[in-house]
């Protein structure tokens, strides 16, 4: 018999490990023996949500951080396209639901990736990059949100001179 996967699934394997961790294990370790890679593929995931570090991905992949570095990169090229979905003539990050505007606003008066991170601390710096990427391949619709933003902004700034 074969079961559709469904999300509580994963949450009844994750509630399982905490009381039965040598079970789950079993299971895990079924599942990397039946399909090879696997598990070398979900680090990599693990790395971009910086759930895992670098170091440990490269001791569980066998291979030295600058590998792990290398599929990291290939990971995220070949995952920014699935990262951004369009809604409504507005590019939206898939799973935070942030605008591909508005981070590049902000990316523009942060600089850098790295502050761009403290500001959305709930992104990937995947998710980031693949917000970037989306508006450089589609610089005028991303300039058109902006400036309509920015002609909000400023027509309230108009109204409510006091308010902030």
């Amino acid at each position: 018999m074969w079961n559709v996967m469904e999300p509580w699934q994963l949450r009844q394997l994750e509630r399982l490990a905490q009381f039965d961790p040598e079970r789950v294990e079993t299971v895990l370790n079924t599942v990397w023996h039946s399909y090879p890679g696997l598990l070398n593929e979900l680090a990599i995931l693990a790395v971009d949500q910086e759930a895992l570090s670098v170091e440990r991905c490269a001791e569980l992949c066998g291979v030295d951080a600058s590998e792990v570095e290398a599929r990291l990169i290939a990971f995220r090229r070949r995952d920014s396209r699935a990262d951004v979905v369009v809604e409504g003539n507005i590019a939206r990050l898939r799973d935070g639901q942030v605008a591909v505007w508005e981070i590049v606003r902000e990316f523009r008066k942060l600089g850098s990736v790295e502050r761009l991170a403290e500001t959305f601390p709930t992104l990937t710096h995947g998710q980031l990059a693949a917000a970037i990427k989306y508006a450089e391949s589609h610089p005028e619709e991303v300039e058109d949100q902006i400036q309509r933003y920015e002609r909000v902004l400023e027509k309230r700034r108009a109204e409510y001179p006091f308010a902030r």
